[in-house]
């Protein structure tokens, strides 16, 4: 498989992600405001549209560090075969696809703090939750960033692609009682 089809193939894989992980925000919100009691209170329903959400943020973003980034810059003629993963995302940065490194730094810190079992109290669960899905737009925002980029600089163009609608997603809040 050439590059090309190759890069096709993880954009399209990273797009199914990402219908998938907008469903799972869609269903998230009808929960807002969220409250420190949140996970205290948790129906059999509840858990399974957290667990969908969290599988699918760290589905994306885990895809999009280790498949769509390096087949990215291979493209693009910017990926050195030993680069190191920091220099992929110091390059990257460069090419105008991340704002800054530390973004990236903060949503791989935000799937790691959503899939390990840390003794957090439940309002810094709730917290980290609520950062997780205010993330899942940026997110959004890179996705469509390396698909303008693509669009610009190589004859890749995502057929019958349309942007994901995330208008009517509410952004993220929590109780006042908090």
């Amino acid at each position: 498989m050439n590059n090309y089809k190759k890069l096709l193939f993880f954009l399209e894989e990273e797009e199914r992600n990402f219908q998938h992980l907008i469903r799972a925000m869609q269903a998230l919100s009808e929960y807002f405001p969220l409250d420190d009691t949140f996970f205290i209170k948790l129906t059999d329903e509840q858990i399974d549209i957290l667990d969908r959400f969290i599988f699918r943020f760290t589905k994306t973003v885990d895809f999009m560090g280790k498949r769509l980034f390096p087949e990215l810059l291979n493209v693009l003629g910017e990926r050195d075969e030993d680069m190191f993963f920091r220099d992929m995302l110091n390059r990257l940065e460069k090419i105008g696809i991340l704002n800054r490194v530390e973004d990236w730094n903060s949503y791989r810190e935000r799937r790691n703090s959503l899939t390990h079992e840390y003794p957090e109290p439940d309002s810094a669960k709730t917290a980290m939750l609520l950062d997780a899905y205010e993330k899942s737009f940026e997110l959004i925002t890179l996705f469509e960033r390396i698909k303008t980029l693509l669009a610009q600089k190589t004859d890749i163009v995502m057929a019958a692609y349309s942007p994901p609608d995330v208008s009517t997603l509410p952004h993220a809040t929590m109780s006042e009682k908090m």
